[in-house]
């Protein structure tokens, strides 16, 4: 049976505080384990899936139930269609925080190049550092990680087209940086 077969939405929607308690109780166990599930396949500690968890349902209450209000129970059942926005929500929030782990990560071996090629290589990584944070994540997916056009925009979630216009907009702005040290 859907655990949350048993919601008055009448109820919920009208900012029943007794009913939205009943209703977090319900759905909370379904929904933990999407969020955790997501988190460990990502790689993640599933000690971030509470916060997700909470702002899933501030999410949800928002707006006067703006997001409850869209649900449509002739579409999916109550559960099924929390998961998906769930999963969604811990997609975004590990798009968002995947830059703090990039940074974490030792960039690159230059053990075994030689010193011209290393001093090219740090003055590239520092101009990289010099870029806003979208244009330096970009340069570093593309040319530290070796990550493909198409592989950079599925992981910043923008099209082809975009990632092509930044690193444009990247490289003149390194031409500008490198040109003046």
């Amino acid at each position: 049976m859907d655990q949350g077969s048993q919601v008055d939405f009448d109820l919920l929607l009208k900012g029943n505080r007794n009913e939205w308690e009943a209703f977090v109780r319900r759905v909370s166990p379904v929904v933990f384990s999407v969020i955790k599930k997501t988190l460990v396949s990502a790689g993640r500690d599933t000690e971030e899936a509470q916060d997700i968890l909470q702002e899933l349902f501030a999410r949800l209450c928002a707006n006067n139930f703006q997001i409850l209000k869209r649900y449509d129970p002739e579409r999916a059942r109550l559960t099924t269609w929390l998961s998906v926005i769930a999963r969604n929500m811990t997609i975004d929030y590990l798009r968002r925080f995947r830059y703090e782990s990039f940074e974490q990560k030792d960039m690159a071996d230059t053990s075994h190049e030689d010193n011209d090629e290393r001093m090219d290589s740090q003055k590239v990584l520092i101009s990289f550092d010099l870029l806003p944070e979208r244009q330096m994540l970009l340069m570093k997916l593309l040319y530290e990680k070796g990550l493909s056009v198409k592989d950079v925009a599925s992981f910043m979630g923008v099209t082809e087209q975009t990632v092509r216009s930044m690193r444009h907009k990247a490289i003149q702005k390194l031409r500008n940086i490198l040109d003046k040290g």
